[in-house]
């Protein structure tokens, strides 16, 4: 018989049950049906208590949040947990979906054992929150510095620009509403040189205006000036449906910086080209200079000792020593000179290029105890002579760098004419190419100045490891531009 106490208590609980906020759901053990609800179930769920009773708690949980359902309660019904709580989405009658937090309990106290779900309706708890992170990331968009937008696109229908942030107004002189209801107004501003381009990027990227990456001119009439942009977009997809979430920013200074750059650079490489031909120039003069007036000058000494030499007493021994000795004198000053002159201006390019570094070659075997082997074209290889002088240089350089750093004992060098180029490659079998360290900041300049003349030539130089072992350098230089009188 129940005391008339338990009987008060067992009122009072149901009766604090029935006023509460909170759901409670009482449901058998075994088949999940649901034995028992509160009223604030019932009203959320939108059941009444009869039709709510027919329903198992899988039947108006989220389908996403089933399996973890299931889980704990197999981790209940085995005794490894006497309660858990969870976070899930509830369905009501009409489909809507609201969030709960919830607890599970297991209970075996009686004949059938039961599960006792306690949950709380937290929807307006994450609306607030939901719509705290929306101002925050309105407070970061705001202050971006660019122009943020989101396109959306739904199955098969058109794309929408569903968002453009209030910077549009800012950077393309068109309010945020304008553009998300006419997109196309962006291209409308595109400079006519750059339209085609983004139609391509445009058919390519199957979506809407703005849906790709991009960079272009801008024609701001109001300012009456170019403006840079440039468009960077991710793109998702979230439930079926495509998203590009892009930014589209101002880049009008950095382009202006790279073109002052660039345009810095082709002034240098065009000073550095103009000091290269004053000095070949300047080594032409010294070579004339050398040949002429000091081979001139040497030739009349010469003459005049041989003169002297024939009149001088027989028996002046000492004199006829010392005029002996001069005459090796200017011998040896013969040689000096024409060395000289060969190092300012080699005569072998009046030949041809291919003369020229045929005859560098012997000059740094010679000098080197290297072997080489060299390969070159029978056909004529146009160049005037400040291409030929560069590109004589230029092997000057890579052989006197071959000396110096690589430990080679043999090295080969080719010269190949294409239709439009000389391609010239020199190979070596040294140690390969070593990281430059700071006390070698002159091998670093000698690369850096075959790098110029040949820019400065519109060719193009490269070094890179050989296939084997050593070092290749290689040298290509146009031809198209080239004298088509000048020949070998």
């Amino acid at each position: 018989m129940v005391s008339s106490k338990t009987a008060d208590e067992g009122a009072l609980l149901k009766a604090i049950l029935q006023e509460s906020a909170t759901e409670v759901l009482v449901f058998d053990a075994d088949t999940l049906r649901i034995i028992q609800a509160n009223p604030s179930a019932a009203k959320n769920l939108q059941y009444p208590l009869k039709a709510l009773q027919k329903l198992t708690p899988l039947d108006f949980l989220a389908p996403e949040d089933g399996p973890a359902f299931n889980t704990l309660i197999a981790l209940l019904r085995n005794g490894k947990k006497r309660r858990t709580a969870l976070n899930v989405h509830c369905r009501r009658r009409d489909g809507t979906r609201y969030p709960v937090e919830a607890r599970l309990l297991y209970s075996s106290d009686h004949d059938n054992p039961v599960f006792i779900c306690i949950a709380n309706d937290v929807s307006q708890r994450e609306a607030a929150r939901q719509a705290l992170s929306e101002s925050d990331l309105r407070a970061i968009v705001a202050h971006i510095p660019g122009m943020a937008f989101q396109i959306t696109r739904k199955h098969d229908s058109p794309p929408v620009l569903r968002y453009a942030s209030e910077q549009s107004a800012q950077l393309l002189d068109i309010e945020a509403a304008a553009l998300c209801a006419e997109p196309e107004r962006f291209f409308k501003l595109v400079v006519e040189e750059d339209k085609a381009d983004y139609l391509a990027r445009l058919a390519e990227a199957g979506g809407g205006h703005m849906s790709f990456n991009w960079e272009g001119r801008i024609w701001m009439k109001t300012w009456e000036d170019v403006k840079w942009v440039s468009i960077r977009v991710g793109q998702r997809r979230v439930a079926g449906n495509l998203i590009w979430d892009g930014i589209m920013l101002n880049v009008t200074h950095s382009k202006q910086a790279e073109a002052e750059i660039r345009h810095s650079r082709a002034q240098l490489s065009a000073l550095a080209s103009h000091v290269e031909k004053v000095k070949e120039q300047e080594r032409v003069h010294l070579a004339r200079e050398v040949h002429d007036d000091l081979g001139g000058n040497l030739t009349a000494i010469k003459i005049v000792l041989s003169w002297l030499k024939d009149n001088l007493p027989p028996d002046a021994h000492r004199l006829i020593q010392r005029t002996d000795y001069l005459d090796k004198v200017v011998d040896h000053t013969f040689e000096a000179a024409h060395r000289i002159a060969s190092n300012l201006r080699p005569a072998a390019l009046d030949l041809g290029i291919v003369p020229a570094i045929k005859w560098q070659l012997q000059r740094f075997a010679r000098n080197t105890d290297i072997a080489y082997r060299f390969n070159a074209t029978d056909e004529p290889i146009p160049l005037d002579p400040d291409a030929a002088i560069a590109v004589f240089r230029i092997v000057q350089e890579a052989l006197t760098n071959v000396a110096k750093h690589a430990r080679a004992t043999q090295i080969r060098l080719r010269l190949v004419r294409n239709p439009d180029s000389l391609l010239v490659t020199l190979t070596d079998n040294g140690r390969g190419i070593q990281p430059v360290r700071s006390d070698e900041g002159k091998h670093a300049f000698g690369i850096l100045g075959m790098t110029e003349r040949a820019a400065a030539l519109g060719g193009e130089f490269s070094v890179r490891p050989g296939k084997r072992q050593g070092t290749q350098v290689s040298l290509r230089v146009p031809l198209s531009a080239a004298s088509p009188d000048a020949a070998e």
